[in-house]
């Protein structure tokens, strides 16, 4: 099972159409997560929403509750609630992206680009960024795996030995290019061989 954690975003139905493709998706407003469905999923969702990674403590609460335990995969704001809560700081960029294409570079080497081309084209809705000058505070097992090769932002990453991923692009969008297969590699990544969860409660 998928757990879905919904920030009331328009996107969110959207992403649970795509993630139903590959597993019963449970979706569920952040505030009311309880132990139990954690226990139950093999893989937590952060869903993108409004405003900033601060203004969602609870989220921030469930990803430590969470860490560790379950494979977990940000989307928008749950990449930017993911990096900050592991020690970047995100900023206000200097371009407001909102229902934009635009060319990522990425590392085809990385479990969440495997078998894709090293440029894709993807829907950005954002107009927060990581501040690239913070990622030296991350973990050394975070890896940034694309970014817009013109702004230099960084756009998605993982960290396989705690089974995180993170794409501040939208996977569902139609404007991003091989949405299903990028879910599929994640997906992928967070079961073992027998296809269960890496990580369990």
């Amino acid at each position: 099972m998928i757990l879905l954690v919904d920030h009331q975003d328009s996107f969110t139905r959207n992403l649970e159409h795509l993630l139903a493709r590959f597993d019963e998706v449970i979706v569920c407003d952040r505030l009311q997560v309880d132990s139990s469905l954690i226990e139950r999923c093999n893989l937590v969702v952060l869903s993108p929403g409004p405003g900033k990674p601060q203004d969602y403590p609870e989220t921030r609460a469930l990803y430590f509750q969470c860490l560790g335990n379950k494979p977990i995969l940000g989307i928008c704001l749950g990449f930017q609630l993911m990096l900050e809560a592991e020690g970047a700081k995100i900023i206000r960029q200097a371009q407001v992206l909102h229902g934009v294409d635009t060319e990522i570079e990425v590392n085809p080497e990385s479990a969440t680009y495997q078998g894709l081309p090293r440029n894709l084209k993807v829907a950005r809705y954002h107009s927060l960024q990581v501040d690239p000058r913070s990622l030296d505070n991350l973990s050394p097992t975070l890896k940034v795996t694309a970014h817009d090769p013109i702004r230099k932002v960084p756009l998605s990453f993982e960290d396989n030995s705690r089974a995180l991923f993170g794409l501040q692009f939208h996977p569902e969008s139609f404007l991003t290019q091989k949405g299903h297969r990028l879910i599929e590699n994640i997906r992928c990544a967070c079961l073992d061989d027998i296809g269960e969860s890496r990580r369990t409660s």
